[in-house]
């Protein structure tokens, strides 16, 4: 059995207590009954198979000199030395990595190597391109796979033009917050520029649910179960098509339209 206490919110994700109980059958039955009347609860006893033990050697008669074990073919608990206790082990995770948020937000803003070679900081273009490669278009998933799901001429283009309005759409998200992570002072992050990442990819993921019907509407059933995750993502039901229901797969959404 396992338990894991509640921690005071501010700690959750840094730390994880659990309790572990081992054998709380034999718990149980020792709590029961005591060491000495145990009923085997929770424990495989079997017969002691040993009958002689050796005490001892005689180098005149060159024989070992042998008892009997008394507990031989015994099957009481109680007599029996090998048993699987009961046991409580309390274990404690202590998560001290920095949040992956704040490690891709400082990362955005971190000076790169520009084309003179010198050190500078990301322009807003940069900034919105970074985190563009996080995004993922199941219309262009599609069209990569054009020749093993024989996509036709008709298809092809529907998904080009899906895949334009949500590009344009995702890009319209990222680029806001581009604009802005360029524009503060050259300081740490702080919580503000956190939220604002967060409330931006809230954004992108209900942009990103809305292409999975549009493009389900262009292939075929047997299209689209040759593609095992788009088939996954088809059958997510409504309640569930949130931020906390993720899928990347590449097939970013470039940062400029593709001719």
């Amino acid at each position: 059995m396992q338990w894991v206490p509640p921690v005071p919110r501010r700690w959750a994700r840094r730390l994880t207590p659990r309790v572990y109980f081992q054998n709380v059958l034999g718990g149980i039955d020792q709590l029961l009954y005591g060491s000495n009347g145990l009923r085997g609860w929770g424990s495989q006893v079997s017969p002691d198979a040993v009958l002689l033990i050796p005490r001892g050697f005689d180098p005149v008669t060159r024989a070992f000199r042998y008892d009997v074990n008394s507990r031989f073919g015994e099957t009481r608990p109680s007599r029996v030395l090998a048993r699987t206790p009961f046991r409580i082990s309390i274990d404690v995770a202590m998560d001290l990595s920095v949040p992956y948020p704040v490690q891709r937000l400082r990362r955005a803003l971190e000076p790169v190597r520009g084309p003179s070679g010198h050190w500078q900081r990301r322009s807003a273009d940069s900034i919105t391109a970074y985190y563009l490669r996080s995004t993922s278009s199941v219309h262009r998933l599609l069209l990569s796979n054009s020749d093993s799901l024989f996509l036709s001429g008709d298809q092809i283009r529907r998904l080009r033009i899906a895949d334009s309005v949500f590009s344009e759409e995702v890009r319209s998200i990222y680029r806001p917050l581009g604009e802005y992570l360029a524009g503060i002072p050259d300081e740490e992050p702080g919580k503000p520029q956190l939220e604002r990442v967060t409330a931006t990819e809230r954004a992108y993921w209900q942009v990103f649910w809305k292409q999975v019907p549009i493009a389900d509407s262009i292939v075929t059933p047997t299209q689209r179960s040759l593609i095992p995750m788009f088939e996954q993502m088809v059958r997510t039901p409504e309640d569930r098509r949130n931020e906390n229901s993720r899928y990347q797969f590449g097939e970013s959404v470039p940062l400029r339209p593709r001719p």
